[in-house]
């Protein structure tokens, strides 16, 4: 089973997301900035400028004539951070005060209703300063009362400058939130990938038992690789405690079996009577056992597919319900089957006669007289479907995860004879052949249990 089977809903997904969106954010404002930052913005800015300068001048020299005109001027031209540009002249074109060096006459540009477009330079204090070099400025020009003359303009190369500088700042950011947004976005990517890749590995481990598989560790620079590499230590460190656990008690199935096969050999010389009987009996059950958990432990740790060939499974169930049919019919069951024609799987015919028969013994085995069982054998797509219900006991719902484990037996079943092992064979067989099983309550009467088994045909 994928950790995430849909990249909208992983977490890395959506903390991109948002941080995508937020970046995009900033973006709308940079796009916004860039496009209030042009050269109308200045013109207009400059031109209310001008227009605010005019009206003080005018009213400056309507109420006290030339010479106060002159004197806000100088007294203008003292303050350094002033970055507006004057020339006063008279009727006779003479200068008169200001700090450009010559009125325009050529490179004059009409930009719109009296502002113009020059190009002037800065009149130098004295004839040692070094003159300025041309610069590009906003200009009006006001008419005073006894034709003087006074040039008002301000020099735009500081706010061209800036506006580039923002518009450049601008298209920046845009290209490096652009960036970020798609990093993030393959990022997100990139985990959500590997974890799914590391989930489906853990998910074919558990459903395959085999603990010998480990996770592939791409890199060595990333944290899930570290995570990797960790969970693979865990993987060694389970399969050794599990091969352990298993082979002490394989040993002790396989080493006590040989004397218990002699014990029961003696017992067999014994007098005839019931007590004979009842230790050959016991005997008998404890080599079932020792039997199974080799059987099991074989199919486990053997999972080899040289046997398996293309085998009819309808057929083989038929068999299997000849088998228990005398049984069945000893108790009054009511068998009742829906079985497919001529259903073929890859597997091995044997061991799955041995799941048939297991699960219609236990099935046969907590079913009361009289009761009733039903056996389903479909093809469900890529993969043959069985299920055997009945309506016997049942199973507590908490107890239902347990009844693979070895051993286990639910509380109802303990006065019923067996041993616990019958279904983990079950579940070792269907694991050896990729198929899954499950148990859930009855869908034929009101207790019992179902059990419902899935196995690939290929």
């Amino acid at each position: 089973m994928r950790a995430i089977k849909a990249y909208s809903k992983s977490s890395s997904f959506l903390v991109s997301f948002i941080f995508t969106f937020l970046l995009f954010v900033g973006v709308a404002f940079n796009t916004y900035v860039l496009s209030v930052s042009n050269d109308d913005l200045l013109i207009r800015e400059t031109e209310a400028a001008i227009l605010a300068d005019i009206g003080g001048f005018r009213s400056l020299y309507e109420s006290a004539g030339q010479s106060a005109v002159i004197a806000a001027l100088e007294n203008r031209l003292k303050n350094r951070n002033n970055d507006f540009l004057y020339y006063l002249k008279n009727a006779d074109d003479e200068f008169i005060a200001g700090n450009l060096k010559d009125w325009p006459e050529s490179d004059v540009k009409l930009i719109r209703n009296g502002l113009l477009e020059i190009e002037v330079s800065t009149r130098t204090s004295n004839e040692h300063d070094t003159p300025s070099d041309a610069q590009t400025a906003i200009a009006m020009i006001v008419a005073f009362s006894n034709q003087d003359n006074l040039l008002i303009a301000r020099s735009v190369q500081n706010y061209e400058f800036a506006v580039w500088l923002a518009q450049t700042s601008s298209w920046v950011m845009i290209i490096i939130v652009c960036i970020i947004s798609i990093l993030s976005l393959a990022v997100a990517y990139y985990v959500v990938s590997r974890i799914n890749k590391i989930s489906d590995t853990a998910d074919e481990i558990i459903s395959s038992g085999n603990l010998s598989e480990r996770l592939y560790v791409e890199s060595d620079w990333d944290d899930l690789s570290k995570l990797t590499v960790s969970l693979n230590l865990m993987l060694d460190k389970l399969e050794q405690s599990v091969n352990g656990i298993r082979s002490v008690s394989d040993n002790i199935a396989h080493d006590l079996r040989t004397p218990l096969t002699r014990l029961k050999t003696h017992l067999e010389q014994l007098k005839e009577d019931e007590l004979k009987h009842n230790l050959i009996a016991e005997c008998d059950n404890i080599l079932a056992i020792f039997n199974s958990l080799l059987r099991i432990t074989y199919i486990e740790t053997n999972a080899k597919r040289e046997g398996f060939e293309q085998s009819n499974l309808s057929l083989v169930l038929e068999d299997a319900i000849d088998l228990y049919q005398p049984i069945l019919e000893e108790k009054h069951i009511e068998l009742s089957t829906d079985i497919g024609n001529d259903l073929y799987a890859i597997c091995d015919k044997s061991l799955i006669f041995q799941v048939f028969t297991n699960l219609i013994d236990n099935a046969s085995k907590f079913t009361p007289a009289k009761g009733s069982i039903k056996l389903v054998l479909s093809q469900q797509g890529n993969n043959v479907f069985f299920s055997v219900c009945d309506s016997g006991i049942g199973v507590d719902d908490a107890a239902l995860s347990k009844l693979t484990q070895r051993f286990y037996r639910a509380d109802k079943s303990r006065t019923a004879r067996g041993n616990g092992l019958g279904l983990s064979l079950v579940s070792a067989v269907v694991a050896l052949h990729l198929g899954e099983m499950s148990f859930s309550n009855s869908t034929i009467a009101d207790t019992g249990l179902c059990c419902k088994i899935t196995i690939p045909c290929k």
